[in-house]
């Protein structure tokens, strides 16, 4: 991909040196988390207790798995609860609440057979806990942003959209205690994968009746079918897990505890992985030579895109030349090269290299390309809408910002934005830095105009980042709608081999064309663990990680 007009590096370098140390006045004052409350840190013999420390970054904005959408509550979720199946550590489909299952002869019947396993109450967890999990998500009451992920079911879509108001018409059934029945609307390869999905997990009736609204907020008002439970949660601060004796497969799960923080500033998070208080870190990009030549570091591919996102709803970025301007204006490499220290690859496209096309990689099949960077042709762009527009310069910059996470990382990045939107189009831009609940809330709501976001497989295939964009998709935030993108994504859904890859190929064509988001960079999973913690699972879809088999080697 060719990009044109590049800044000198030089002057990049510079820039990105002086956001460690500066905040920018126009950026919204924030309380980072600078230093941990020493009540909060635990000091654990491990030779003697095999636990565990861990960050969780922030704050989990979402407990309940039919309405989770965030990666960090994906993470508390995977190591507190369990469906039908479970990622092995190799990333292949292994053991869970099913002991076995048959697949009818036309591949669209699945007849699941339940092993006897517990709640962490001491009940048993049964089909029909199966049955009203699904069928809540695709409750069109509860509002589920993935519900969209149970419409291979047959009926499920109709019910979801209001097609049809029965439930049981969704061909989910549990026959009895220990056998749940699903037919789908055609084969569908990678079903089995997509149940070790959080969306499909189970939920007790009884607790959801019970604790309504509140389900899922606290520590004791959640109950558990995996191998841990949570132990005490001290909202904004620290999330700490222990194991779940009423597990199925208890017998696996060597760690007793998790520790798990929630910290964004990274000097703090390098201060106590360095002094032996966290076991794993997220290596911040500015940190990166201080851990590259360790043993203890790992660098991992990882299904993940992020991408400049527009409100495609919304005054400005309704404007197809504004966001092909501000795409423009934005120059991906320096931002991989520099801001990222080289810890990933520039999106060529939505889709990440690492998942399959025909035969190879979907990247090989990709025939679209993105804008690249032109800041001279972004002007003229930038002028020509805000003509078309009647807006001048300083309405535009009172009524947009930049909406960003907490924390020196997103300091950082939102600083490079703002300095080349800056230098391209003569605005200086305000830069929100909110909490992770509150911004992810800001994109449910439409309540912003630009904002930086990322967005992380499911599985393997690009349909899982692609019919994100499908109009009025659950977790189509920025609320873009075309009638072709849907067409192919139909296409990819119900085609086979080869036809639904070019489907899939010309869906990603139209979002280049269209640009309701603009893919920048593909990261890798750049960490740091401490080589006595073993057997920890890492995965470059899903939920990320999984704790159940990790043990300390003292």
């Amino acid at each position: 991909m060719s990009r044109k007009g590049q800044f000198s590096v030089m002057i990049i370098l510079l820039i990105a040196v002086s956001l460690l140390t500066s905040c920018d006045t126009r950026m919204k004052p924030v309380e980072e988390r600078t230093t941990m409350n020493n009540d909060a840190i635990e000091t654990i013999d491990l030779s003697k207790h095999p636990v565990m420390r861990f960050n969780w970054s922030a704050e989990p904005p979402d407990l309940d798995p039919q309405t989770s959408t965030d990666n960090i509550s994906f993470l508390v979720i995977n190591a507190t609860m369990e469906g039908l199946f479970r990622l092995n550590i190799d990333g292949s489909v292994g053991e869970g609440l099913a002991e076995s299952y048959e697949v009818s002869e036309d591949e669209t019947t699945y007849t699941f057979h339940l092993r006897d396993a517990l709640w962490s109450d001491g009940t048993p967890i049964t089909a029909e806990d199966f049955e009203y999990a699904w069928k809540r998500a695709l409750n069109p009451e509860i509002s589920s942003q993935y519900a969209y992920q149970l419409y291979y079911i047959e009926g499920a879509k109709e019910y979801n959209t209001r097609q049809e108001k029965d439930a049981s018409k969704v061909a989910i059934k549990a026959l009895d205690d220990k056998t749940l029945q699903v037919k789908l609307v055609r084969p569908t390869p990678f079903f089995l994968r997509l149940t070790t999905f959080i969306t499909y997990i189970p939920a007790q009736k009884k607790a959801i009746q019970a604790y309504g609204a509140d389900y899922a907020n606290e520590a004791g008002k959640i109950i558990y079918s995996g191998p841990f439970v949570i132990e005490e949660w001290i909202h904004d601060e620290k999330l700490s897990l222990t194991k779940n004796v009423d597990y199925w497969d208890a017998d696996s799960v060597k760690l007793d505890r998790i520790i798990g923080y929630m910290i964004n500033d990274n000097s703090t998070l390098i201060n106590m992985y360095e002094s032996n208080e966290l076991d794993h870190i997220v290596v911040p990009a500015e940190f990166l030579d201080k851990f590259i030549n360790s043993s203890e570091y790992r660098s991992l591919a990882e299904a993940t895109t992020w991408y400049l996102m527009f409100n495609t709803e919304g005054k400005y970025f309704s404007n197809p030349k504004m966001r092909l301007a501000f795409a423009l204006a934005t120059d991906a490499e320096t931002y991989v090269n520099v801001l990222r220290q080289r810890q990933g690859l520039v999106a060529e496209g939505l889709t990440p290299p690492t998942l399959a096309g025909k035969g190879h990689s979907f990247a090989q099949d990709r025939h679209s390309e993105l804008p690249g960077y032109d800041p001279v042709k972004a002007a003229r762009l930038f002028q020509e809408a805000m003509d078309e527009l009647g807006a001048t310069k300083e309405e535009f910059e009172n009524e947009v910002t930049i909406v960003a996470g907490e924390g020196d990382t997103w300091s950082r990045i939102s600083q490079f934005f703002q300095e080349q939107w800056k230098e391209s189009f003569g605005v200086e831009l305000f830069i929100e830095q909110i909490s992770f609940s509150e911004r992810l809330e800001r994109y449910r709501s439409g309540e912003y105009e630009i904002a930086h976001a990322g967005w992380g497989g499911d599985y393997n295939d690009p349909l899982t980042f692609l019919d994100v964009w499908v109009s009025e998709g659950g977790n189509n935030t920025a609320y873009w709608s075309s009638e072709r993108y849907d067409d192919a994504i139909n296409i990819a859904i119900q085609g086979k081999g080869f036809e639904r890859i070019d489907a899939l190929a010309e869906a990603e064509a139209i979002l280049a064309e269209e640009l309701p988001i603009y893919p920048l960079y593909h990261p890798n999973k750049s960490i740091a663990v401490k080589n006595y913690v073993k057997d920890l699972g890492i995965y470059p879809l899903g939920a990320g990680y999984d704790f159940k088999w990790v043990y300390i080697e003292n």
